[in-house]
């Protein structure tokens, strides 16, 4: 084993100092951007622009386009000589103790820069940007001793070739942040376009109330030599899809996509340490029936269910900011899951409660109870999730008020999810009715040859007008079919002289279908959607929206471990049952498999 350095008894070197100052934990190069963006909008700028430079660079022997420089500018109110040089200082920001706007902790600046840069400049003016002060950080000069302290700030003009790539002329006040020697291996997209493409989206997710209400403006810029090649606005990007004008594709650039889910907020109350009292607010949406396509049942294949696939979780809102949008919330592999929204909005204030990190990246202790249940903090003798809720908060636990949150986001998604099946029950049913051989079809075939050697009384009925508009009212009425789903139904039953279809309806008991008999000779085999048969393997083969060939994988494996697990319990029923009970048990399965090969066998 060989020696340690000598390093004079340090209890930091500077080469470990500075790779724990890259490996900083920003999710990607936009969310160190927004970390920049953090402070302008902290300054109060209206305007802010995120420039980046691309250049020619020779990588493995080949000319290839490359990301080379990036810089911010806004204006905000600017910093004098003192703010300047604390602003690159690490843990020594302006505000350490204000708990009123987005920044506090005074690690951004030099943080997200290193996290992609190895050098950083910053010029700041609150009088004319002709007199404008600036300082530095050069990690190459960090490691190597030769910049121990940030320079003192002195005044310097910004570089000509950024003076003319700004769109906005630098006004009385303002700061200009530049990224240079830009880190290949740290970018997560090389080239300037996909960068500024990219950082766009997630900017107006994390600060869409500020663009929807036009306090800031965020401008992405890509220049190319002396030339401007792309120059777009951040638009808004909202996962609860109720703010517009949006980056949402037509029809719902313009328009809510959403509806607000209840009449108001829900608000909790909570004092902390020093005795303030502040609230937290969970609010909910869904989507409008009219997302669904007429022309397709597929909304999750059309441009808006493609958007907003991209916007699935719970959004924390700290403050009027996004903090981040947890996917965890989610059940990956339902549909559904795009069509509602979810705001967890708390001031900063309550840092300590959530466990915001120092980059606000994430909050750790309200990222716990996606998964965590309210047993697992219960003590012995509490039996349910307000018993545990109570006592944590009278201990003054923040996971008091967490659970109490998290139990009420997850009631409410239960109920939204339950109201989204609704919105489209029947159209895969309804789809399928256009295709040939449906099961249906297939089943009204085999009935009527069933029916030449054994014959019942509802095989002599007819399906006629009467029974027709009898059958749309129970589909409505008593299933809670939509109005149009039941009308494309008994159409298919009326042209397709159909026997037997298929339904879906809520029902009490533990059978998981149910066979009714219809006027007109019609059979409906109606699954039980309480059951967990419906849920485990009639749904998960029969979506009502368009998944991946991932998710498919996971639907068959998940559909096959529940139809041997119906095996397992039928076979557990004989095991229970009597001797004279497994003899009748023995026959009904004899019969139903002779009646199942009867329908199964394929026939020209």
């Amino acid at each position: 084993m060989g020696r340690p350095v000598d390093r004079g008894g340090k209890i930091f070197s500077e080469d470990l100092l500075a790779k724990a100052m890259r490996d900083s934990g920003y999710k990607n190069t936009s969310y160190a951007l927004a970390e920049l963006i953090d402070n302008s909008i902290q300054a109060g700028a209206k305007d802010v622009e995120v420039i980046g430079v691309e250049s020619w660079q020779m990588i493995e022997q080949r000319n290839r386009k490359r990301l080379s420089e990036i810089g911010v500018l806004d204006n905000g109110c600017g910093m004098d000589s003192e703010v300047l040089r604390a602003s690159l200082m690490f843990g020594n920001g302006t505000h350490l103790d204000d708990r009123s706007g987005i920044g506090r902790f005074g690690m951004g600046l030099p943080n997200a820069s290193f996290s992609q840069a190895k050098r950083v400049d910053v010029w700041s003016w609150q009088d004319g940007v002709t007199n404008a002060l600036w300082t530095y950080l050069d990690l190459n000069e960090i490691v190597a001793l030769t910049q121990q302290v940030v320079p003192e700030p002195i005044m310097k003009r910004i570089p000509a070739e950024w003076r003319t790539r700004m769109k906005h002329t630098p006004g009385e006040c303002g700061t200009f942040v530049l990224w240079s020697s830009l880190d290949d291996n740290r970018l997560t997209w090389k080239q300037a376009k996909a960068t500024l493409t990219h950082t766009g989206e997630v900017i107006g997710r994390i600060y869409r109330r500020y663009i929807a209400s036009k306090k800031t403006q965020i401008r992405m810029m890509v220049c190319e030599g002396g030339d401007c090649v792309f120059d777009e606005y951040a638009k808004v990007n909202d996962p609860m899809y109720l703010l517009a004008p949006s980056s949402t594709p037509t029809p719902f650039d313009a328009k809510s996509m959403f509806d607000k889910w209840g009449d108001e907020d829900e608000e909790f109350r909570v004092t902390t340490g020093d005795g303030e009292k502040h609230s937290i607010f969970a609010r909910f949406s869904y989507a409008k029936r009219e997302t669904i396509p007429t022309e397709s049942r597929d909304r999750g294949a059309t441009a808006y269910g493609r958007h907003a696939a991209k916007n699935i979780g719970v959004s924390l809102m700290r403050g009027d900011r996004e903090l981040e949008l947890d996917k965890n919330w989610a059940i990956g592999y339902d549909p559904r899951e795009r069509w509602w929204g979810c705001e967890v909005e708390f001031s900063p204030a309550l840092d300590e409660f959530f466990g915001v990190t120092i980059n606000k990246q994430a909050a750790t202790l309200w990222s716990q109870f996606a998964q965590l249940e309210w047993a697992a903090l219960a003590d012995e003798g509490e039996t349910t999730s307000a018993q545990v809720i109570e006592r944590l908060r009278a201990e003054h636990d923040p996971r008091g008020i967490l659970l109490d949150v998290a139990e009420y986001v997850r009631r409410q998604l239960s109920k939204i999810r339950e109201t989204l099946q609704d919105q489209t029950k029947g159209r895969r049913e309804r789809e399928k009715r256009h295709e040939a051989p449906t099961a249906e079809e297939i089943a009204t075939a085999k009935i009527n040859e069933r029916a030449k050697d054994k014959p019942t009384p509802h095989d002599e009925e007819s399906f006629g007008k009467s029974e027709a508009e009898e059958l749309k009212t129970d589909l409505v009425e008593t299933k809670k079919y939509s109005e149009d789903v039941a009308k494309e139904i008994v159409e298919a039953v009326w042209t397709r002289k159909l026997r037997l279809i298929f339904l879906t309806a809520d029902m009490d008991g533990h059978a998981f279908f149910k066979v009714e008999e219809k006027p007109g000779g019609l059979a409906e085999v109606i699954i039980n959607r309480k059951h967990p048969f419906y849920e485990k393997l009639y749904e998960t083969l029969n979506p009502d929206e368009a998944i991946s060939n991932a998710d498919l994988e996971d639907r068959l494996e998940a559909a096959l471990s529940t139809l041997r697990l119906m095996f397992a319990a039928w076979a557990r029923f004989e095991q229970e049952s009597n001797e004279r009970e497994r003899r009748r048990l023995d026959d009904i399965r004899q019969d139903w498999g002779r009646m199942v090969r009867f329908f199964l066998e394929e026939e020209d």
